[in-house]
């Protein structure tokens, strides 16, 4: 085989029930250029029989003796791919047709670029459960990565291998989750990132989602995260304290408010985010403050439950703030404060 413009590469621990049809999204591909290297990590299951079936000359498989994690995977995929540009494809996940194409004229047409992501369809069965509409603006990427690991969803994400390489990017092998957050996020100090405004990959919400592992480990998950958001708020001089850390925890997290005084903590540290960057010019301003209008109208839907007062304290805190003020946005807060609506629901806007 000759020397590929793409490589694809896909880790997979115990994978037998979703495999096949994940490979098989990736054969389909309309873009035929790439080699698929699939990472059989120290399976136990049937997953390395079902692998070695392919004939297919572009599937090159690497068999770990054990079981080495994420992080370790990710690296010896950067390692081992011999392609101008590099994705990622999850075992239990699905490549729509044209993914591969849409992605790479983009980085070949814009090389300014060093990556591109996609829209993200999350889906159970025959069921979507939701869609990430991740944002085009390179700008407003950088800035929204201070609260949003899946602004560049790492499972979409297409990177020009030359400037991984350049800038020696790599995955922190002691983050066993959010090592794709750690890793965009380092990337965005150093290229450039838009989104193709379209669904082109299908993420399956299944019980083998390295997630679920950690769904009932909370303070080892937040530990997990401290680490990151010291790094990330780093770059705008933030020396954090542990409140500090929990406050972003909880402007950033899924969680709704118990406290009407937790929202307006949040308000305060989105503040001064605003003011740190102010004083030392990290992100544009232009685009840092849209993103902090959008993460402030987050947390007000976070703390819609406390009725009316929610609703008066965004208004006027966003208009002090020149954080515009869209009717559609108001209308659904106002709606959700009128009940009093205390439950999360996976939506974006």
């Amino acid at each position: 085989m000759t020397q590929p413009v793409l490589t694809v590469v896909m880790p997979i621990y115990n994978g037998e029930k979703y495999v096949q049809e994940a490979i098989d999204s990736i054969l389909v591909q309309t873009f035929p250029d790439f080699e698929l290297i699939i990472i059989n990590d120290g399976s136990t299951d049937r997953s390395l029989e079902i692998i070695t079936s392919y004939t297919d000359t572009r599937i090159r498989i690497l068999n770990n003796k054990k079981n080495q994690g994420i992080p370790y995977n990710r690296n010896l995929g950067l390692k081992e791919a011999k392609g101008d540009f590099l994705c990622w494809a999850d075992c239990d996940d699905l490549s729509l047709p044209e993914r591969f194409d849409r992605q790479v004229r983009f980085l070949r047409n814009n090389s300014e670029f060093g990556g591109c992501g996609t829209w993200l369809e999350r889906f159970k069965g025959s069921h979507t459960i939701g869609i990430l509409k991740a944002i085009e603006n390179s700008e407003e990427i950088r800035a929204s990565l201070l609260f949003r690991p899946a602004t560049i969803p790492n499972a979409t994400a297409m990177l020009r291998l030359s400037e991984i390489k350049k800038h020696k990017l790599w995955y922190n092998s002691d983050l066993p989750i959010s090592e794709d957050y750690d890793f965009i996020f380092r990337c965005s100090r150093v290229m450039k990132f838009s989104n193709i405004q379209e669904v082109l990959y299908k993420y399956r919400d299944s019980e083998t989602s390295i997630m679920k592992k950690f769904e009932n480990q909370e303070e080892k998950r937040y530990d997990i995260k401290k680490i990151i958001y010291r790094q990330v708020l780093s770059t705008l001089a933030i020396k954090t304290t542990e409140v500090d850390l929990k406050t972003h925890d909880n402007t950033c997290s899924i969680n709704l408010f118990s406290r009407f005084h937790d929202f307006k903590d949040s308000y305060h540290w989105l503040k001064k985010i605003k003011l740190a960057n102010k004083i030392e010019g990290t992100f544009d301003s232009k685009a840092l403050n849209k993103i902090l209008a959008d993460q402030f109208f987050y947390t007000a839907k976070k703390a819609s439950k406390f009725g009316f007062k929610t609703l008066l304290f965004f208004i006027f805190k966003s208009l002090t703030n020149n954080w515009g003020l869209h009717p559609i946005r108001i209308t659904k807060l106002a709606i959700r404060c009128a009940i009093k609506y205390d439950k999360f629901e996976y939506k974006n806007g």
